[in-house]
Protein backbone atom coordinates (compact mmCIF):
# COMPACT_ATOMS: atom_id res chain seq x y z
CA UNK A 1 0.00 0.00 0.00
CA UNK A 2 1.48 4.05 -1.17
CA UNK A 3 1.31 6.34 1.65
CA UNK A 4 1.50 9.73 0.71
CA UNK A 5 4.56 11.56 1.86
CA UNK A 6 4.27 12.68 5.06
CA UNK A 7 3.33 17.14 5.23
CA UNK A 8 6.20 19.04 6.29
CA UNK A 9 4.90 22.70 5.42
CA UNK A 10 1.74 24.54 5.61
CA UNK A 11 1.04 26.99 3.14
CA UNK A 12 -1.53 29.72 3.61
CA UNK A 13 -3.21 32.37 2.12
CA UNK A 14 -3.96 35.88 4.10
CA UNK A 15 -6.93 37.45 2.81
CA UNK A 16 -10.33 36.21 3.78
CA UNK A 17 -8.43 32.89 5.16
CA UNK A 18 -7.11 34.75 8.13
CA UNK A 19 -8.96 38.04 7.76
CA UNK A 20 -11.91 39.62 5.94
CA UNK A 21 -10.54 41.57 2.98
CA UNK A 22 -13.33 43.48 2.36
CA UNK A 23 -13.65 45.40 5.41
CA UNK A 24 -9.65 46.40 5.87
CA UNK A 25 -9.54 47.06 2.52
CA UNK A 26 -12.93 49.48 2.97
CA UNK A 27 -11.98 51.14 6.48
CA UNK A 28 -8.08 51.82 4.59
CA UNK A 29 -9.84 53.17 1.16
CA UNK A 30 -12.18 55.48 3.59
CA UNK A 31 -8.93 56.45 5.16
CA UNK A 32 -7.47 57.75 2.08
CA UNK A 33 -10.09 59.31 1.22
CA UNK A 34 -10.42 61.26 3.93
CA UNK A 35 -6.56 62.45 3.63
CA UNK A 36 -7.17 63.49 -0.58
CA UNK A 37 -10.37 65.36 1.01
CA UNK A 38 -7.69 67.46 3.10
CA UNK A 39 -4.74 67.25 1.13
CA UNK A 40 -5.95 67.47 -2.71
CA UNK A 41 -9.85 68.42 -1.95
CA UNK A 42 -10.11 68.83 -6.37
CA UNK A 43 -10.31 65.39 -6.30
CA UNK A 44 -12.64 64.34 -3.50
CA UNK A 45 -14.90 67.37 -4.77
CA UNK A 46 -14.97 65.53 -8.26
CA UNK A 47 -14.80 62.20 -6.88
CA UNK A 48 -17.20 60.51 -3.86
CA UNK A 49 -15.64 57.23 -2.48
CA UNK A 50 -17.44 55.36 -4.90
CA UNK A 51 -16.43 57.11 -8.05
CA UNK A 52 -13.14 56.73 -6.84
CA UNK A 53 -13.14 53.01 -6.95
CA UNK A 54 -14.86 52.32 -10.12
CA UNK A 55 -12.20 54.74 -11.53
CA UNK A 56 -9.20 52.68 -10.31
CA UNK A 57 -11.16 49.43 -11.36
CA UNK A 58 -11.11 50.71 -14.98
CA UNK A 59 -7.54 51.78 -14.73
CA UNK A 60 -6.76 47.65 -13.89
CA UNK A 61 -8.31 47.16 -17.20
CA UNK A 62 -6.05 49.56 -18.86
CA UNK A 63 -3.35 48.02 -17.00
CA UNK A 64 -3.45 44.03 -16.67
CA UNK A 65 0.56 44.02 -17.08
CA UNK A 66 0.44 45.62 -13.20
CA UNK A 67 -2.33 43.01 -11.98
CA UNK A 68 0.20 41.07 -9.99
CA UNK A 69 1.34 44.19 -7.87
CA UNK A 70 -1.74 45.91 -6.00
CA UNK A 71 0.85 48.50 -4.52
CA UNK A 72 1.98 49.50 -7.65
CA UNK A 73 -1.24 49.23 -9.58
CA UNK A 74 -2.49 51.76 -6.78
CA UNK A 75 0.27 54.02 -6.75
CA UNK A 76 0.06 54.30 -10.67
CA UNK A 77 -3.57 54.46 -10.35
CA UNK A 78 -3.22 57.74 -8.08
CA UNK A 79 -1.04 59.24 -10.79
CA UNK A 80 -3.04 58.74 -13.15
CA UNK A 81 -5.73 60.66 -11.48
CA UNK A 82 -3.47 62.91 -10.70
CA UNK A 83 -2.68 64.08 -14.72
CA UNK A 84 -6.36 63.61 -15.64
CA UNK A 85 -6.81 66.46 -12.97
CA UNK A 86 -4.04 68.13 -14.24
CA UNK A 87 -2.69 68.50 -11.05
CA UNK A 88 0.98 67.60 -9.81
CA UNK A 89 1.31 64.09 -8.26
CA UNK A 90 3.75 65.17 -5.38
CA UNK A 91 1.10 63.85 -3.04
CA UNK A 92 0.54 60.33 -4.16
CA UNK A 93 3.23 58.75 -2.65
CA UNK A 94 2.15 60.21 0.68
CA UNK A 95 -1.67 59.34 -0.27
CA UNK A 96 -0.47 55.38 -0.86
CA UNK A 97 1.48 55.27 2.36
CA UNK A 98 -1.57 56.61 4.24
CA UNK A 99 -3.76 53.49 2.62
CA UNK A 100 -1.11 51.43 2.99
CA UNK A 101 -0.65 51.12 6.62
CA UNK A 102 -4.35 51.14 6.68
CA UNK A 103 -4.86 48.11 4.56
CA UNK A 104 -2.16 46.23 7.28
CA UNK A 105 -5.10 46.81 10.09
CA UNK A 106 -6.76 43.57 9.83
CA UNK A 107 -8.83 41.78 12.21
CA UNK A 108 -7.95 37.71 12.11
CA UNK A 109 -10.97 35.62 12.32
CA UNK A 110 -11.37 33.97 15.73
CA UNK A 111 -9.67 30.71 15.07
CA UNK A 112 -6.88 32.13 13.27
CA UNK A 113 -4.51 32.51 17.10
CA UNK A 114 -5.19 29.08 18.24
CA UNK A 115 -4.81 26.98 15.20
CA UNK A 116 -1.33 28.11 14.28
CA UNK A 117 -0.01 28.52 17.73
CA UNK A 118 -1.09 24.70 17.95
CA UNK A 119 -0.06 24.05 14.21
CA UNK A 120 3.63 25.93 14.84
CA UNK A 121 4.53 23.26 16.59
CA UNK A 122 4.34 20.55 14.54
CA UNK A 123 5.02 22.35 10.80
CA UNK A 124 7.25 24.95 9.02
CA UNK A 125 4.68 27.39 7.77
CA UNK A 126 4.40 29.97 5.09
CA UNK A 127 1.87 32.68 3.56
CA UNK A 128 1.00 32.99 0.10
CA UNK A 129 -0.77 36.43 -1.32
CA UNK A 130 -1.95 38.06 -4.10
CA UNK A 131 -2.35 40.78 -2.31
CA UNK A 132 -0.21 43.72 -0.81
CA UNK A 133 -0.94 42.84 2.73
CA UNK A 134 2.57 41.84 4.53
CA UNK A 135 3.26 39.41 7.18
CA UNK A 136 5.18 41.87 9.16
CA UNK A 137 3.10 45.02 9.13
CA UNK A 138 -0.49 43.08 10.10
CA UNK A 139 1.43 41.46 13.34
CA UNK A 140 1.52 38.07 12.15
CA UNK A 141 5.20 36.86 10.69
CA UNK A 142 5.66 34.83 14.30
CA UNK A 143 4.04 31.85 12.82
CA UNK A 144 5.27 31.73 9.45
CA UNK A 145 8.91 31.07 8.41
CA UNK A 146 8.40 33.19 5.27
CA UNK A 147 6.27 34.45 2.79
CA UNK A 148 5.80 34.98 -0.92
CA UNK A 149 3.77 37.99 -2.24
CA UNK A 150 2.39 37.81 -6.65
CA UNK A 151 4.87 41.32 -6.57
CA UNK A 152 7.66 39.35 -5.92
CA UNK A 153 7.09 36.73 -8.08
CA UNK A 154 5.69 38.65 -10.98
CA UNK A 155 2.58 36.38 -11.34
CA UNK A 156 -0.32 35.77 -9.20
CA UNK A 157 -1.70 32.15 -7.85
CA UNK A 158 -2.92 30.23 -9.61
CA UNK A 159 0.42 30.40 -12.09
CA UNK A 160 2.16 27.51 -11.47
CA UNK A 161 5.07 30.14 -10.95
CA UNK A 162 3.74 31.10 -7.82
CA UNK A 163 3.40 27.86 -6.17
CA UNK A 164 7.05 26.79 -6.95
CA UNK A 165 8.92 29.77 -5.83
CA UNK A 166 7.44 28.70 -2.56
CA UNK A 167 8.34 25.27 -3.32
CA UNK A 168 11.96 26.23 -4.28
CA UNK A 169 12.21 28.76 -0.86
CA UNK A 170 11.16 26.23 1.25
CA UNK A 171 13.91 23.48 -0.22
CA UNK A 172 10.33 20.57 -0.52
CA UNK A 173 8.78 18.90 -3.13
CA UNK A 174 5.12 19.27 -4.12
CA UNK A 175 4.07 16.23 -2.46
CA UNK A 176 5.61 17.57 1.51
CA UNK A 177 3.66 20.77 1.32
CA UNK A 178 -0.31 21.47 2.31
CA UNK A 179 -1.69 24.54 1.36
CA UNK A 180 -4.68 26.19 3.08
CA UNK A 181 -6.92 28.89 1.13
CA UNK A 182 -10.42 30.20 0.59
CA UNK A 183 -10.50 30.62 -3.21
CA UNK A 184 -11.13 27.91 -5.38
CA UNK A 185 -9.39 29.18 -8.66
CA UNK A 186 -6.41 30.53 -6.98
CA UNK A 187 -6.01 28.60 -4.30
CA UNK A 188 -7.37 25.17 -4.57
CA UNK A 189 -7.13 24.83 -8.76
CA UNK A 190 -3.33 26.73 -8.49
CA UNK A 191 -2.10 24.14 -5.64
CA UNK A 192 -3.57 21.43 -7.77
CA UNK A 193 -1.31 22.54 -10.55
CA UNK A 194 1.63 22.80 -8.83
CA UNK A 195 1.36 18.89 -7.68
CA UNK A 196 0.26 19.94 -4.01
CA UNK A 197 -2.17 19.05 -2.12
CA UNK A 198 -4.94 21.58 -0.62
CA UNK A 199 -7.45 22.08 1.82
CA UNK A 200 -10.58 24.23 0.72
CA UNK A 201 -11.69 26.81 3.93
CA UNK A 202 -15.00 27.26 2.64
CA UNK A 203 -15.95 30.13 5.64
CA UNK A 204 -19.04 31.57 3.62
CA UNK A 205 -21.45 28.39 2.32
CA UNK A 206 -20.24 28.74 -1.10
CA UNK A 207 -21.20 25.75 -3.80
CA UNK A 208 -18.09 24.09 -4.99
CA UNK A 209 -17.91 25.47 -8.91
CA UNK A 210 -15.91 22.25 -10.31
CA UNK A 211 -17.36 18.68 -11.09
CA UNK A 212 -13.70 17.56 -12.30
CA UNK A 213 -11.60 18.27 -9.16
CA UNK A 214 -12.04 18.49 -5.78
CA UNK A 215 -9.54 20.03 -2.71
CA UNK A 216 -8.10 17.17 -0.77
CA UNK A 217 -10.72 18.61 2.07
CA UNK A 218 -13.07 21.30 2.45
CA UNK A 219 -13.63 23.02 5.80
CA UNK A 220 -15.78 25.60 7.40
CA UNK A 221 -13.53 27.10 10.15
CA UNK A 222 -9.66 26.58 10.45
CA UNK A 223 -10.32 24.74 13.58
CA UNK A 224 -11.14 21.79 11.63
CA UNK A 225 -7.67 21.61 10.39
CA UNK A 226 -5.41 20.01 13.11
CA UNK A 227 -7.57 16.96 13.12
CA UNK A 228 -7.65 16.95 9.18
CA UNK A 229 -3.87 17.05 9.69
CA UNK A 230 -3.80 14.13 12.06
CA UNK A 231 -6.31 12.31 9.63
CA UNK A 232 -3.57 12.67 6.62
CA UNK A 233 -0.59 12.20 8.24
CA UNK A 234 -1.84 8.82 9.83
CA UNK A 235 -2.66 7.51 6.25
Amino acid sequence: MNHAPKIKLLSFDLDDTLWPCRPTIMSAEQKLYEWMAQHVPEITERFDSKALRTHRMAFLQQRQDLAHDMSALRIESLHALATEMKLDSGWVQSAFEVFYQARQQVTLYDDVAPVLDALKQQYRMSALTNGNASIYETGVSHWFEFSVSAAEVGYQKPHPQFFETMLNRAGLAADEVLHIGDDPYRDIFGARDAGIRSVWLNRTGQSWPSEDYQAERNIETLSALPEILREMQAN
